[in-house]
């Protein structure tokens, strides 16, 4: 048999390999040995399972065949295979005996090809200068052969290990001749991995479309040549590349596709340093505790490889993760060991890099002096070495130090020269920051119209960052540090009159709720349908963690089991859950999410929606003051100083205390019910003196859409008390996360309601479900009704589509720790918000007649994150949901009370009012008749 056959036979054999082996013992020979080489070398870059079997194929050969050569070649394939495995030290080992075998054989060129392996291992374990002196002493042996290929191996390597230390110009001198060598000889393989070199290099140098047009080439190129290796470095650095230019969309897509890859090809060190950059990227879209978790787990498997330049970089990461988390010892700790670490490399560029982030965690507490002489010094040497991205950072933080510090000429003059340089270099992330510095430097100079100009600029460059991002999770975290500018403008706007107020309400708007109307107006691919096999098995994962979930679910809501049992479920759940999220962020990051949201808020339109007597009120916030705007079809005011934050949260407190008194037992104190209903109103009138009077709106306006601010959202103010009425007595009132949403929610209204989907799930809490749906399928002329084992998940998801109301009646679960997680108790399981997204809703009206479903964390910029988002974002118009624990028979009145003022013709807002009053006559007190709120059209 050819020995090229049999290598290839060897190598595939599998489980039969060691028969093979038997039946060709003749053909066990040097010529042999060197095919089997090749295919290791090979499939490092194509197929790494491949190269570890015909390295082990060798080793078994060269103990049955004691041939010195055999053993050399041995050597060589065990070194890479060490190296494919991450283990350096005995990768040098190996190949150092390879070269030594050579030698004694007097073949020396092939002895120095096996150094070209070794110069890699040296490099990942920071041996740089040792690494090149190996390599150019290997160099001059492959050009006394002229040996061009290998001659242009060796200085790839060389760039690399000049690239690795940040030194980018020595990096693209050797890139750059060992290009042109693979050029001479033609080798696609080699020309696909120097030109992904080489377009790091030029991206780290701002030479973008140099970078650009490179990283094409070589994707092109090793697709054609098979190398799936090589495929994965450039699809990592083509997303790091886009990351640098603050394309994130573009960023997560390739990062993820590299990530993969290395897993697919059983890579571990690989894939922990795709890992890394994903965390990079979470880091600037402000998923720090997400970004936290994988560095800390990726700085221990860089330290047990010994890989040293990618533990500092995890660590420096690490730091700067943990500062914006407020962990200062942890931050100081891990930016310390990252500064040795890379001092240990010598490298000065990923030191300075550490010096920044210790600059910005000193300049958090004002320590200023001690943050500008560390931000200078940084500066100093990335000037001299660095890239434009990591100058540019070290010049924004001096120039914000200026600032801070009084010293506004000079903060001035580094912001315009920062901002000059970013734009010119392709830094939107830096862009952006400077123009906020130039805005607040203005303001403090009292030229505002300067100040306005650079505030819309900030928010300008927000916006187009901002916008491609591919789910709202991504969406949410970007936005919660960029609303300084809009505060800002929004500001300027208020103090210059009513002639700003459209475009201050507009700020406000900008601001406000905008992954939820993003979701709202485009379109998004479903995490349910895979791409790829890859994603199919990330599928499958989710499928079996679910059920795991629901398992748990059931038990931790059984009777009280011992604490310890208790704390077990807990953990187990939550480890879960966060695999689940962490799976779906996997599957976002190859996603697209087109949003039609590309207009502004425009106030002329939400007038033209409203009646005479209708008036929209909403609520914002500016340092500690409340406000609200009030847009009527006739006008639009704004009043001030309508509570301190600090007071208000008091208030909601004590609120919120009088409703959890009768949350629990409420049949024990019914007796009390006169005294609390009493002590309750007292309260909600505090609340409608500050929240409400101020507004002269009440006797005027007979219908009201309520647009509330952080906690207000837990606020029901239909509840509140005039002196002498409630709100609910005197107009409708409905409710809406933000205008735009309102105004979105009116263009899904539609007339007929008609047709109902009602499901119901009773349990011992609320036994009288059976009856509530059983009376509501009378109250609609078509109505399908699913009770108890019926009411699952699928026949939601199946008969949801084609109906105009969809009822669930069932236990509702708020997770305040996990809102995501926030669930309706289905026959088959919980159904979370992320299932709500699974939907297509027909502009329905979706009543959560649950405990809580009202109940959302607020993340910054008003975002609320729980059950009616989902909702929403699956096409529903309206949503009723609860604010707190509801009882069970009052719901059940309500309900039908609710449906039958809807069915005899009344609008939403206007059936709502009508079942509350109802309610109101027989249980005078706000917890029984106050906790629904509608949300959406009204």
């Amino acid at each position: 048999m050819d020995r090229a056959e049999l290598a290839a036979r060897l190598v595939d054999a599998g489980e039969h390999r060691d028969a093979l082996l038997e039946d060709y013992l003749a053909e066990l020979d040097v010529k042999l040995a060197y095919f089997l080489k090749d295919i290791c070398l090979d499939g490092w870059s194509s197929n790494p399972m491949r190269s570890l079997a015909a390295s082990a194929i060798l080793r078994k050969i060269s103990r049955l065949k004691k041939d010195p050569e055999i053993a050399a070649l041995g050597c060589w394939t065990e070194g890479i295979e060490k190296l494919i495995q991450g283990d350096m030290a005995h990768a040098i080992r190996s190949l150092d005996e390879a070269q030594t075998g050579f030698v004694r054989l007097h073949k020396p060129h092939t002895g120095a090809q096996t150094q070209v392996s070794k110069v890699i291992a040296l490099a990942m374990l920071g041996l740089y200068d040792e690494a090149i002196t190996c390599a150019l002493r290997v160099r001059a042996v492959f050009l006394a052969y002229e040996d061009l290929l290998a001659a242009g191996k060796i200085e790839h390597n060389i760039g690399n290990l000049y690239f690795r230390r940040d030194q980018y110009r020595e990096a693209e001198k050797f890139h750059t001749s060992a290009r042109e060598r693979f050029l001479a000889v033609d080798n696609e393989r080699q020309l696909a991995t120097i030109n992904n070199c080489l377009a790091n290099t030029y991206a780290v140098l701002h030479k973008f479309s140099s970078a650009a047009e490179l990283y094409e080439e070589a994707s092109k190129q090793a697709e054609r040549a098979g190398v799936p290796v090589t495929q994965a470095e450039i699809e990592g650095n083509i997303g790091t590349f886009a990351l640098m230019r603050g394309r994130y969309d573009e960023a997560l897509d390739y990062l993820e596709r590299s990530r993969r890859r290395y897993e697919l090809l059983g890579m571990p060190h690989q894939s922990a340093i795709a890992q890394i950059e994903i965390a990079d990227a979470y880091l600037e879209l402000n998923l720090v505790p997400e970004a936290w978790e994988i560095y800390a787990v990726v700085t221990e498997t860089f330290a047990g490889l010994g890989l040293r330049a990618e533990e500092a970089r995890a660590f420096a990461s690490q730091g700067r993760a943990e500062r914006l988390l407020g962990h200062d010892e942890g931050a100081l700790l891990s930016l310390q060991r990252a500064r040795e670490l890379y001092q240990a490399e010598g490298n000065r560029v990923g030191e300075a890099l550490v010096l920044v982030s210790q600059a910005q965690l000193h300049h958090d507490h004002g320590e200023d002096n001690q943050a500008n002489n560390l931000a200078c010094e940084a500066e100093g040497i990335l000037s001299i070495a660095g890239g434009w991205h990591q100058i540019l950072l070290a010049r924004w933080l001096c120039a914000d130090i200026a600032r801070t510090t009084g010293q506004t000429e000079k903060a001035e003059h580094l912001f315009a020269d920062a901002v000059h340089d970013s734009i010119r270099e392709g830094q939107p992330q830096i862009t952006e920051r400077c123009y906020t510095g130039m805005g607040l430097v203005a303001k403090a100079k009292g030229d505002t119209k300067t100040a306005a100009d650079c505030f819309r600029k900030a928010i300008a460059v927000t916006e187009e960052l901002r916008a491609p991002l591919p789910g709202e999770e991504f969406k949410t975290a970007f936005f919660a540090n960029k609303l300084l500018p809009y505060h800002e403008l929004l500001r300027i706007c208020l103090a210059e009159g009513n002639g700003r107020l459209p475009e201050a309400l507009t700020l406000v708007e900008s601001a406000r709720s905008r992954a939820l109307v993003d979701s709202l107006g485009g379109t998004h691919e479903p995490l349910s349908e895979a791409h790829d096999e890859f994603e199919s098995m990330l599928l499958r994962q989710v499928a079996e963690l679910r059920e795991e979930l629901n398992y748990l679910y059931k038990e931790i809501n059984q009777p009280p089991s011992s604490e310890k049992r208790q704390r077990e479920l807990k953990h187990e759940l939550r480890e879960r859950e966060g695999k689940i999220l962490e799976i779906s962020r996997q599957l976002q990051h190859r996603r697209s999410s087109t949003s039609l949201q590309t207009q502004s808020f425009d106030v002329n339109q939400l007038q033209d929606q409203l009646g005479e007597d209708d008036a929209l009120v909403e609520y914002t916030a500016l340092d500690d003051e409340l406000l609200a705007f009030v847009v009527t079809r006739e006008k639009i005011s704004v009043y001030r100083n309508l509570a301190t934050i600090a007071d208000l949260n008091q208030r909601l407190h004590s609120v919120r205390f009088q409703i959890e008194t009768l949350r629990f037992g409420a049949c024990s104190i019914r007796k009390h019910l006169p005294s609390l209903t009493t002590k309750i109103n007292s309260h909600l009138s505090g609340l409608y003196q500050k929240l409400l009077a101020p507004l002269d709106l009440v006797r005027r306006r007979q219908r009201l859409v309520i647009v509330p601010h952080g906690g207000l959202h837990y606020l029901p103010f239909h509840a509140l008390h005039d002196g002498d009425n409630y709100l609910i007595e005197t107009c409708e009132v409905s409710y809406a996360p933000s205008a735009t949403t309102f105004l979105h929610c009116l263009k899904r209204g539609k007339d007929s309601l008609d047709r109902a989907l009602l499901l119901g799930v009773a349990d011992e809490r609320a036994p009288g479900i059976q009856d509530e749906i059983r009376s509501l399928s009378r109250v609609f002329e078509h109505s399908t009704a699913y009770i108890d084992e019926a009411a699952t998940a699928e026949a939601l998801r199946r008969h949801s589509s084609s109906v105009d109301v969809v009822h669930l009646a069932c236990h509702g679960q708020f997770r305040s720790d996990n809102p995501l997680f926030s669930a309706l108790r289905l026959a088959d399981g919980w159904f979370t918000v992320r299932d709500t997204y699974g939907l297509k809703l027909n502009q329905a009206l979706v009543t959560l007649s649950a405990c809580e479903t009202g109940a959302n964390v607020v993340a910054p910029g008003d975002e609320l994150i729980g059950l009616a988002r989902g909702f929403f974002s699956a096409g529903a118009r309206s949503v009723l949901l609860s604010l707190w624990m509801v009882d069970d028979e009052t719901t059940r009145q309500m309900m039908l009370n609710f449906y039958e003022a809807l069915r005899a013709g009344q609008s939403l807002s206007a059936s709502i009012r009508t079942a509350q009053q109802k309610m109101l006559k027989e249980m005078p007190h706000p917890f029984f008749w106050s906790p629904f709120v509608l949300v959406g059209h009204w």
